[in-house]
């Protein structure tokens, strides 16, 4: 008699076998999505902080300011309040280098990611 089709114990395998296939193809997926999601999760901060750095930059460019007899740096001229308020640091220290230029700078926040005070400055024409 020829009988044709699988047994009992040749499924059971072959879906056994599949389970464990199954099963580290999904540990290895999550692995990867963690994996990619803190990498995101540091890249971002780091996108973020570049962002307001360069928005410091052109701000500090683009308008006048001055540094106050207590070391912080103040924007003078027309849209000075507006400046002060949007400015993407805390308010910055600023100390005269010579007769022509300031550094402004502002310390600030510790990164954890790499163990190093994550600050800004700029030298800016008087």
């Amino acid at each position: 008699m020829n009988k044709k089709g699988f047994t009992l114990i040749e499924l059971v395998v072959t879906m056994a076998v599949s389970g464990i296939f199954f099963t580290l193809a999904l540990n290895l997926y999550g692995s990867a999505n963690n994996v990619f999601f803190s990498y995101k999760k540091t890249h971002e901060a780091y996108f973020e902080y570049n962002v307001m750095k360069a928005n410091a930059d052109r701000q500090l460019r683009e308008n006048p300011g001055e540094c106050t007899p207590d070391g912080n740096y103040i924007f003078t001229g027309e849209y000075a309040d507006s400046l002060n308020e949007a400015f993407p640091f805390p308010t910055p220290k600023c100390k005269p280098i010579d007769s022509k230029r300031n550094l402004i700078y502002f310390t600030g926040i510790a990164d954890t990611t790499i163990n190093k005070a994550v600050g800004y400055s700029q030298i800016v024409d008087r």
